[in-house]
């Protein structure tokens, strides 16, 4: 679980961080804004990367033990 965990947050964290700072960048905000901006989507992503992982494994049985 931990290792497609940590593959899929590689992917999560820096798109949503990105996501969040391309709004920054668009909305004209100040550079600690952003920075705060750019931090929760990486934090965001924690969770998101977490249900994804665990979807991936409940459809795909893949860990059990039993393949």
């Amino acid at each position: 679980m931990l290792k497609l965990f940590l593959l899929i947050y590689i992917l999560a964290g820096p798109t949503l961080a990105g996501i969040l700072m391309t709004v920054g960048l668009a909305m004209r905000l100040d550079n600690s804004t952003m920075l705060m901006m750019t931090a929760a989507g990486a934090i965001i992503a924690l969770p998101v990367a977490w249900f994804v992982a665990k979807a991936i494994l409940e459809k795909t049985g893949w860990g059990r033990g039993n393949a």
